[in-house]
């Protein structure tokens, strides 16, 4: 392990934009399910500025990115202890998160496991509760810019199975298990935020 934590430019970047896309359409005592939490930056980050959100962390490895002991350096009673979570294989949550979260992951993760993400992410929302994406996505199959054409290139060659979505497939998977689309948001750095709800 380094004796320096990670840190992704891009989560710093995000983090204000983001939290201004929260604030609109969480509410207070909403529990939160963030899938990968990665370097904790957005953890830190929304915990200490929406203090009366329950955020719970959450990755498939908790100590690569040294999740774990960021989120020890900062300790907070609205911050979970991390879960190690793979959304191939979701652990049998009842309903318990008002919001399920994440930024720049389904262009990581490959097909199938987009399609377990969303349909975990549905049996773990309460009635009412919200599917929250930040990131790159294509419109009728067409890139929103030239730069996320060249970037889904990277992720190709980079992730296997990965690249930036179609809106309307992840909207479908959505549909498919009982998640109404409710907004769209123009992010900066030709990104989205997506909001479905439950």
């Amino acid at each position: 392990m380094s004796d320096v934590p990670h840190f992704s430019q891009a989560a710093d970047n995000n983090k204000q934009h983001v939290l201004e896309q929260l604030r609109g359409c969480l509410k207070a005592d909403d529990r939160v399910l963030e899938i990968a939490s990665g370097t904790a930056q957005h953890a830190l980050y929304f915990s200490k500025h929406l203090p009366d959100i329950f955020w719970q962390p959450s990755d498939v490895d908790l100590h690569s990115y040294e999740l774990v002991e960021r989120l020890l350096s900062e300790p907070r009673d609205n911050l979970g202890a991390p879960l190690e979570l793979d959304v191939s294989a979701w652990p049998n949550f009842y309903p318990q998160f008002e919001a399920v979260y994440s930024a720049n992951c389904l262009h990581i993760i490959d097909w199938p496991k987009v399609e377990s993400y969303i349909e975990g992410a549905a049996k773990c929302l309460t009635e009412g509760g919200l599917l929250l994406f930040y990131g790159p996505f294509k419109y009728g199959g067409e890139f929103t810019t030239d730069s996320n054409e060249k970037f889904n290139g990277f992720l190709e060659s980079t992730y296997s199975g990965g690249g930036i979505r179609d809106f309307e497939a992840v909207d479908e998977l959505a549909r498919n298990h009982g998640l109404t689309f409710v907004s769209d948001t123009p992010m900066p750095a030709n990104n989205q935020f997506l909001i479905w709800r439950k």
